[in-house]
């Protein structure tokens, strides 16, 4: 072939190929096909166990367009075992309680920035004693001690403000304080054995008030400002949510419906909790959790900007939000959240 018809045939080569990127460059990347969520145990975390059972993020992932999403649950104990999963990639998504949400969010500012994309439930936080004599918290003494599930959690953080208006000091709440297993507490509290108080959520709030030998100390109403404060939220990396916009929203709006069902059917709901978790409870006082007020399911956070200037003080936080919307993805605006 001479030469110029050779180059010729690669100039027109090279000019169809130029002529088909702009189709292939301005195609939509492909979203995550598979998604894994990190969910701990306990019924504020409910709207993902219910989400995940009526199928309700493969209804939206496919009206979304995304045909064929799988949504997988993994089980994790505790904030910490969550947030490394989140840091390390073993899961897309994970369940926090508020105060790790907020640890977390902090804590990866500027850097791989941890966010919530929307929050589960709120709760009312109940002090419980079986010791004779206590009926506010300065009547607890010296070798007493307060169960709460974790030093950084928010019944630790609320028990530390009480004391800070109470006792004189929020330092005098750490000399009380041991950290137990919700479970492990409240059969502590049900036998007392061990410690003289337990600073409860649901569904162990029921469980404690039911028994005649212990009664509440204080709730946590009014303590940071606010009534209910959000107990737990669903979280993810910033880059997932921007890699994966109609994911995210697909998740969130699987998480409305889910919360919708619950405060449409609470006893369908509380048969998926009792399925989903072994728990001291029957279908019927599940049902009665869910309708009793003592955990309202949201995916709009309550409390947490007064939470986290707690937590500031209190040397958990370097930085107070200055709104709710600032530790949570786009996709709520217009909701009334604090």
């Amino acid at each position: 072939m001479p030469m110029s018809i050779r180059h010729a045939a690669v100039a027109a080569r090279l000019l169809a190929a130029a002529l088909m990127l702009p189709a292939f460059g301005g195609a939509a990347r492909a979203e995550a096909a598979s998604v894994r969520i990190g969910l701990q145990y306990g019924l504020v975390y409910l709207p993902v166990m219910i989400a995940q059972s009526e199928g309700l993020f493969d209804k939206r992932a496919k009206e979304a367009g995304l045909d064929g999403l799988t949504v997988t649950l993994t089980r994790f104990s505790g904030s910490t075992a969550m947030n490394d999963a989140l840091l390390s990639d073993s899961v897309e998504l994970g369940t926090l309680g508020s105060a790790g949400a907020l640890i977390a969010w902090d804590k990866t500012r500027g850097s791989q920035q941890i966010k919530s994309l929307t929050a589960l439930s709120s709760v009312v936080y109940t002090l419980f004693t079986g010791k004779p004599g206590v009926a506010a918290l300065k009547d607890f003494t010296f070798g007493d001690k307060i169960a709460v599930p974790a030093f950084n959690s928010p019944q630790a953080i609320l028990l530390r403000v009480a004391a800070a208006q109470q006792l004189g000091g929020s330092a005098k709440a750490d000399a009380l304080m041991v950290s137990l297993p919700h479970p492990d507490a409240t059969a502590a509290m049900r036998a007392g054995q061990g410690i003289a108080g337990y600073f409860a959520t649901p569904p162990f709030t029921q469980v404690l008030q039911a028994d005649p030998k212990i009664r509440t100390v204080m709730t946590s109403t009014g303590l940071i400002g606010s009534g209910d404060i959000t107990a737990a939220t669903l979280n993810a990396k910033q880059g997932f949510v921007d890699a994966n916009p109609k994911v995210a929203q697909a998740i969130r709006a699987g998480m409305e419906d889910a919360v919708a069902l619950i405060r449409s059917d609470p006893k369908r709901a509380a048969s998926i909790y009792l399925a989903s978790e072994q728990v001291q409870i029957d279908r019927a006082q599940g049902e009665t959790i869910l309708t009793d007020g003592s955990i309202v399911y949201d995916v709009a956070p309550k409390g947490m900007v007064n939470l986290a200037k707690a937590m500031a003080t209190q040397g958990f936080l370097r930085k107070v939000p200055g709104d709710w919307q600032e530790i949570f993805f786009p996709g709520l605006e217009g909701r009334d959240g604090s």
